[in-house]
């Protein structure tokens, strides 16, 4: 599970760094991702992997101010990934719906043997 290990935000960009623990048996230590906001969350720009070495030496940056400069670095040296939002709710409405979660519907399926109609015939 992932956990969020430290925070540098300044003039409404934020970076978080969350530790992303491997599986034992594959003998690489542990990863981080790197995530960054902008304009206080509204915008989220997108995420990074960090290998354990630049993970540990962010950590290891105890001033607000280099901490905040060395994510912008790192996040700027490499192409980032992103963001998807994972949280919502998955699968057909069952008996809980309106007393733990609000009420959903049920969508028919869409068929695919259809052509799109905003294709013209050729």
């Amino acid at each position: 599970m992932a956990r969020t290990i430290l925070r540098a935000h300044s003039a409404g960009i934020h970076f978080y760094l969350n530790s992303e623990s491997s599986s034992p048996n594959t003998g690489h230590r542990n990863r981080y991702r790197l995530f960054k906001t902008e304009n206080h969350g509204a915008v989220k720009s997108g995420w990074i992997q960090v290998g354990s070495v630049a993970g540990q030496e962010l950590i290891a940056i105890g001033d607000e101010k280099a901490l905040f400069e060395a994510c912008e670095r790192l996040f700027a040296s490499k192409h980032p990934r992103a963001y998807q939002h994972h949280g919502t709710i998955r699968g057909k409405p069952g008996r809980w719906e309106g007393v733990a979660f609000p009420n959903r519907k049920s969508q028919p399926a869409v068929r695919s043997s259809e052509p799109p109609i905003d294709q013209p015939d050729v």
